[in-house]
């Protein structure tokens, strides 16, 4: 009785897809939401209910003709009912909803406008009907369930394949956009930057374009901000002014990273230095802050930092060592209560330096 309750209830569900696609809706404003909320409600109730008539017709032994195994019979079974479901559901779906640019292929719109979500399921219905028991099935050549079974099983396979080549068609075009759409922001974005470097003036101050100088900038950037720094004849002093200033320091950094001084024995005590001041910044950065992550302290050029003295500062008999040993405390400075579990990604760095010189020094 159970089984008999949910193919009627299934049937409904059935029935009510076939007349709510029957005519064209309309497909606009607060209509359009109501045609979909209708086709998804009937679309999710004929899948639980032919789910459920599934089991119980599967469980009284209804399918047994199917195949001889028992898992091999179970799994087509439940293959079948989520088939069958998926093809019902989006040929109601794309009966009137196609976009003639789509890269789903057509023949799913085909078999859509050619009433799928009619056709399809009552093959499968038909073979859920002659399985509820062994009289029904008696009364009928074995053929009249086992075709529409096998019939509606092949087309609803046919439709999904079409279905999952369309998933990932649609998935690749939109990688392919976003991608497209990313290179367009960072060409648009290096060209803004190659500007901003042009628009320079001799008598602006190369503050604006240290950043533009570190190492990892694409070549032409690298190029042309060293170009407009090296033009003015003092740029070693404004260059030294700048790491000597609390306030500007950091910017320092990006030059220093990758680009060489012509005086660099006036460069490393005042680089020294600064590692006690960003030290102590960010002590005072760890207690105040509401919003420690791991990565809260990468944006403050350590990295930077310790590239530069390893590239042009070790040998100016100046002992970045202690400062350093200095900068990792700071790091391990202990945060507030409830930022206990955070560790700074940059502080890996900091260590691996540390380990590397110990000997040196």
């Amino acid at each position: 009785m159970f089984a008999y309750s949910f193919f009627f209830i299934t049937a409904f569900f059935y029935i009510g897809l076939g007349l709510f696609t029957a005519s064209k809706p309309t497909l606009v404003g607060d209509s359009a939401m109501g045609y979909g909320l209708g086709l998804a409600f009937l679309g999710v109730g004929f899948a639980i209910s032919s789910l459920v008539l599934t089991i119980s017709v599967h469980a009284k032994g209804g399918f047994d003709w199917v195949g001889p195994e028992t898992g091999i019979r179970t799994t087509l079974v439940i293959l079948s009912w989520l088939l069958v479901a998926l093809a019902t559901f989006f040929c109601a779906a794309f009966k009137w909803e196609w976009h003639t640019d789509t890269v789903y292929p057509q023949f799913l719109h085909w078999l859509a406008v050619h009433h799928g979500q009619l056709w399809i399921p009552l093959l499968w219905l038909t073979a859920c009907f002659f399985s509820l028991n062994a009289g029904l099935q008696s009364t009928v050549s074995p053929h009249a369930f086992t075709i529409p079974f096998w019939v509606g099983l092949g087309s609803s396979a046919v439709f999904c394949t079409g279905l999952l080549v369309g998933y990932f068609r649609d998935t690749l075009k939109t990688v392919e956009t976003e991608v497209a759409s990313q290179n367009r922001q960072q060409d648009e974005w290096h060209q803004k930057n190659l500007e901003t470097i042009a628009a320079h003036k001799p008598e602006d101050p190369i503050f604006n374009l240290l950043s533009y100088s570190t190492q990892y900038r694409p070549e032409d950037i690298k190029r042309a901000a060293l170009a407009k720094i090296k033009a003015k004849p003092n740029w070693e002093t404004e260059l030294l002014e700048l790491l000597t200033n609390k306030n500007t320091y950091q910017e320092v950094y990006y030059f220093l990273d990758g680009n060489r001084v012509e005086h660099p024995e006036q460069f490393a005590e005042p680089l020294n230095q600064s590692i006690l001041w960003l030290s102590a910044t960010i002590i005072d950065d760890i207690k105040d802050s509401n919003n420690l992550q791991h990565w809260s302290f990468d944006m403050y050029g350590i990295d930077r930092l310790l590239r530069a003295i390893d590239d042009q500062f070790l040998d100016q008999r100046v002992d970045f060592y202690p400062n350093v040993v200095r900068l990792k405390q700071a790091l391990d400075t202990p945060p507030p209560e409830r930022f206990k579990g955070v560790r700074f990604s940059i502080t890996g760095v900091v260590n691996t330096w540390l380990k590397e010189h110990k000997k040196i020094n």
